[in-house]
């Protein structure tokens, strides 16, 4: 079921009260649904929840989404007070920089317990109260453009298990909406590009000033920092397609259309080993 409106919905969002999910908490209030936000800081939630209050329903709530029993009563307190969710977005999660040959596996199970682990505690909290219901509802993660391929001129960046952590999600979501065919529930993975979050804006102010800081370069370089400010998009536009491609039935959620051309790079490099393999079998 194709969810048209999400006036008079309940919505949840994690990791809601800053970047990406601060702008869908937003656009969500903005179309009148009843939201609530997450955020392992509840202060920092709270203060998002002061911020926006003044255009609808929202309440913060801490939650940490590597606890299991932690998501568990999040929907608990939600139910109980806000009623069945409608739609889940499971943003939370964070970015990650480091080698693939230095990177240690304390710092890679950990990158996986924030982004990924936390999305299969959301999505196996939430979906089954809402087959159980048999209440339609829409469950979006926030992929990247990580999610379908190694972005060119990212190379330099390191994000080599960060982008692990969004191809897995890719394959979580597909495989559960193989799973839900049968059932009135949906998935979709939202697939950004570059977004100017809180953090992305910090570092670009720095560089303003301090162009040559040593700390920000030796993550990227001048020719990233171009690339990125050529490529980024805001949160509120973020959110908006977000919820245009929610609105639309879709499963994949591309932010920016040059992520196509990564995705045509990988098919085409697949389709030259299918010949030299098979020919044209």
């Amino acid at each position: 079921m194709t969810i048209t409106s999400l006036e008079g919905k309940t919505v949840l969002i994690t990791g809601g009260a800053r970047g990406i999910g601060k702008g869908i908490a937003r656009a969500c209030l903005e179309e009148r649904a009843q939201v609530v936000i997450t955020n392992l800081d509840i202060a920092v939630g709270k203060e998002t929840e002061e911020e926006l209050a003044s255009q609808g329903s929202i309440r913060a709530m801490r939650c940490d989404g590597t606890d299991r029993l932690a998501v568990d009563e999040l929907m608990e307190d939600v139910w109980a007070n806000e009623g069945p969710i409608d739609v889940v977005f499971s943003n939370a999660g964070r970015g990650f920089s480091a080698s693939t040959l230095e990177a240690s596996m304390e710092d890679v199970n950990d990158i996986f317990s924030t982004n990924y682990n936390s999305a299969v505690h959301l999505a196996q909290s939430y979906i089954p109260r809402m087959i159980a219901l048999d209440r339609p509802g829409h469950i979006m993660f926030t992929g990247s453009e990580h999610s379908v391929g190694l972005p060119a001129g990212n190379e330099g960046l390191n994000f080599g298990f960060y982008g692990a952590t969004k191809h897995a999600l890719l394959a979580l979501a597909e495989w559960l909406r193989a799973d839900l065919q049968q059932t009135c529930m949906s998935v979709s993975l939202l697939m950004p590009g570059p977004v100017l979050t809180e953090s992305l804006a910090s570092t670009f102010k720095v560089l303003e000033t301090d162009p040559e800081n040593q700390q920000i370069r030796q993550q990227f370089s001048k020719e990233v920092e171009a690339l990125l400010r050529e490529r980024m998009i805001s949160t509120q536009q973020c959110a908006q397609l977000a919820l245009q491609g929610l609105k639309q039935g879709l499963f994949y959620i591309p932010t920016q259309s040059y992520i196509k051309s990564d995705i045509d790079r990988r098919h085409e490099e697949l389709e030259r080993a299918f010949f030299v393999l098979h020919g044209g079998q």
